[in-house]
């Protein structure tokens, strides 16, 4: 229902500041690949709502190219946490970085990967977003420029998860290894142990292939 936007009582400081922000996907504003189709599903929204939620995203982005001249609803990464990238670039001086390379960077993470052969990543669900940008396929991405392996360990993986082999993940394994409910898998004693049996197993592939 937006139809306007009234910038005169905007702070002028506004104007004055640079920000950067961290942005782990490259989602659109809308769209088939935007903030409602891709987030809204997991949010318990509907086919219905996620139509209405899409339309209204759209409405959004034309008015701030209206009424601001910003015509930045495609830009990679405007569909982020449900359209925040959006927010972000319409409404203050700043740039979407990739929140993965900002952290690689702080740590400096390619100085020890630079001399490795194997490096191990993961996270806690392995899914067609994260191969959109994520934690891991930023790991993988800094460990294929220096030709090493990537391992990605999960709590769970979905089908099309293959997708992250796309973007420099040879293998990918999770580490529950039996029937059990989500409580019992979040268990830190539980969970530590899957960790551990199932990296124990991976290490045991890798010898015998080298051997």
């Amino acid at each position: 229902q937006i139809r306007r936007i009234n910038t005169e009582n905007k702070l002028k400081e506004l104007d004055e500041c640079n920000f950067k922000i961290a942005c782990d996907v490259n989602n659109p504003l809308y769209g088939e690949n935007g903030a409602a189709y891709i987030y809204g599903p997991q949010k318990g929204a509907t086919k219905e709502i996620v139509k209405e939620l899409d339309k209204g995203l759209k409405n959004f982005a034309e008015v701030v190219k209206k009424d601001l001249g910003k015509d930045i609803a495609h830009i990679e990464g405007a569909g982020a946490a449900g359209g925040l990238g959006f927010g972000f670039l319409g409404f203050l001086n700043s740039k979407l970085e990739s929140g993965i390379k900002i952290i690689l960077d702080e740590i400096k993470l390619e100085e020890v990967v630079k001399d490795a052969d194997l490096v191990i990543t993961g996270e806690g669900r392995l899914d067609n977003q994260t191969a959109m940008g994520k934690a891991p396929i930023g790991v993988a991405k800094l460990a294929k420029k220096h030709g090493a392996k990537v391992i990605a360990i999960a709590g769970c993986t979905t089908p099309d998860a293959v997708k992250c082999n796309e973007e420099g993940i040879d293998a990918y394994f999770s580490i529950v290894n039996k029937a059990m409910t989500i409580d019992e898998a979040m268990k830190k004693e539980n969970a530590t142990q899957n960790m551990i049996e199932t990296t124990i197993q991976i290490f045991n592939l890798i010898k015998a292939v080298k051997n």
